[in-house]
């Protein structure tokens, strides 16, 4: 039986949110280049580490991964609202001109909710993905009790 996180009401996907929403936003894009984990890093290791991954297609890599996402956006989102506040503060005590400001909050949503939306883009692909994987688990053990 599954638990409720009461953050989970954060995590779970809104109405509106897809995946086709996320590539809009850039999510590809970001999935490409980012230095973490990226399409390009992980080429590279691929290459050179061709054991070594960071998700398979087991319930268990799916859900570790769902969780990494969750942290992931955790992160970023407090590293967001902590800047704002500090470059707001900033500006507020006249240390950051109107360009600073602009500036600074350009970049903390850059770097502070662009990756929000590569993790959210994730967490639906993963979630199709575990969705997928239960089905199929549940046909298996279908097939095997109709067995003779």
């Amino acid at each position: 039986m599954a638990r409720f996180n009461v953050l989970d009401a954060w995590f779970c996907p809104k109405r509106f949110e897809s995946e086709h929403l996320y590539k809009r936003l850039g999510a590809q894009v970001l999935k490409r280049y980012v230095p973490t984990g990226g399409d390009l890093v992980m080429r590279r290791l691929r290459r050179d580490h061709p054991e070594r991954r960071w998700l398979t297609s087991s319930l268990q890599s799916l859900r570790s991964y769902e969780k990494r996402t969750r942290l992931n956006e955790s992160f970023h989102v407090v590293g967001f609202i902590g800047f704002a506040i500090l470059a707001a503060r900033r500006f507020a005590s006249s240390s950051l001109s109107s360009v600073g400001l602009a500036f600074a909050l350009a970049l903390d949503v850059i770097l502070g909710l662009w990756p929000v939306v590569l993790q959210r883009y994730n967490r639906l692909r993963l979630y199709r993905a575990i969705s997928r994987r239960l089905s199929l688990s549940a046909n298996h053990e279908f097939k095997q009790e109709q067995a003779p």
